[in-house]
């Protein structure tokens, strides 16, 4: 097993002292003016993005992200999150797309490993966040924080790795520490499948499963990958998960993975290890499929704006967004698919599948 990336745990003594510095804050500035002073921190809810996902046995390994529905004025938090160490190991924990600015400038990031676990796992680590200036917070929908996750070698197909954030053991807090609604245990598992050359997940801006085959009066819609301009992914089309998975030995590094589907703009990513591939992200807004968005894809999604959506291919591909967490089409074109749309004006592809297009795995 290759050797953790996790930053090494600083003592608890500097950690608290840290804390204490960062959130116990001087009178005067434990009252500032204007809309800092209110605070209503609040959330609908937590889940793990995917809750329920395969790893390749034999030093495997797949991202998971823990992802708030609805965060109100977060200024910070601590998560503890347990695993079965006989199944799966965490190899690398980063900051999630939601938590604004940058860690080490904006806002306090460490992970400290080492803790028994008390719920689902029999080992642990916990995430800190805490930001320096307490006018800064976290609201809305998205990812806190990703694990990428590496399979154990001894660990057989089948086996299933329960992953989880402790409730008992974890906080939010607002810019004065104080803490806020109790968080609910939160739980997935993680399952070992027979080794693969490579897997990647495809991710689709708006929320839509890129493993949704969506039926037209004309052609299918579906997501169309290329492997070093030949090679499909096994069985000739990613999984209902949106999963990708390569198996053919006869190919050869670098890899290069070229991904499609009507409504989103192409993304091309190349690797040379397979151990990089992680995901791939196509970016909504191509409706006229000449892989640009501009004033022609507006024209056409403000065709069937506010229509049901039916079986002609344009109204199914502008359906990117809908409600629900996480999120799913539903079923008309309407005001957030334009906005979406209107997001990515101006862009091309196509893109190198990195998230820049925002959203985060729907499954």
């Amino acid at each position: 097993m290759k050797q953790s990336k996790f930053l090494k745990p600083i003592g608890l003594l500097l950690l608290a002292l840290l804390l204490v510095a960062v959130v116990v804050a001087p009178a005067a500035a434990q009252e500032p003016e204007g809309d800092v002073s209110v605070q209503i921190i609040d959330f609908t809810d937590f889940l793990w993005n995917p809750d329920d996902t395969l790893i390749a046995r034999g030093d495997g390994t797949v991202l998971t992200k823990f992802n708030v529905i609805g965060a109100q004025q977060f200024s910070g938090f601590t998560f503890q999150v347990e695993y079965d160490a006989s199944v799966i190991k965490p190899e690398d924990v980063e900051p999630g797309s939601l938590l604004p600015g940058t860690a080490g400038v904006d806002y306090f990031f460490n992970v400290q490993t080492g803790f028994p676990g008390n719920d689902c796992g029999d080992a642990a680590f916990a995430v800190n966040v805490v930001y320096f200036d307490p006018t800064v917070q976290i609201n809305g929908t998205g990812d806190l924080f990703q694990v990428l996750w590496r399979s154990d070698p001894d660990a057989a197909v089948g086996d299933v790795g329960d992953i989880c954030v402790d409730g008992a053991e974890s906080e939010v807090v607002d810019n004065g520490g104080a803490v806020g609604p109790a968080v609910p245990s939160v739980y997935g598992i993680i399952t070992i499948e027979p080794p693969s050359i490579f897997k990647f997940q495809i991710g689709l801006e708006g929320g839509k499963n890129s493993g949704l085959e969506e039926p037209t009066s004309s052609d299918d819609i579906i997501t169309e990958v290329t492997i070093n301009g030949i090679y499909p992914c096994d069985g000739g089309m990613v999984d209902i998960d949106g999963f990708c998975t390569f198996n053919n030995a006869t190919a050869l590094p670098p890899y290069e993975v070229q991904v499609s589907r009507f409504g989103y703009l192409d993304a091309t990513s190349s690797f040379d290890d397979p151990e990089d591939s992680s995901a791939i992200w196509l970016w909504a807004g191509d409706l006229n499929d000449d892989n640009v968005v501009n004033i022609l894809d507006i024209q056409l999604m403000v065709s069937v704006l506010n229509a049901p959506v039916g079986t002609s291919p344009l109204s199914v591909a502008a359906d990117f967004t809908g409600p629900g967490a996480p999120p799913t089409p539903d079923g008309v074109v309407n005001i957030i698919d334009l906005v979406l749309l209107a997001k990515n004006f101006g862009m091309g592809g196509p893109t190198d599948g990195s998230p820049g297009g925002g959203g985060s795995f729907p499954f």
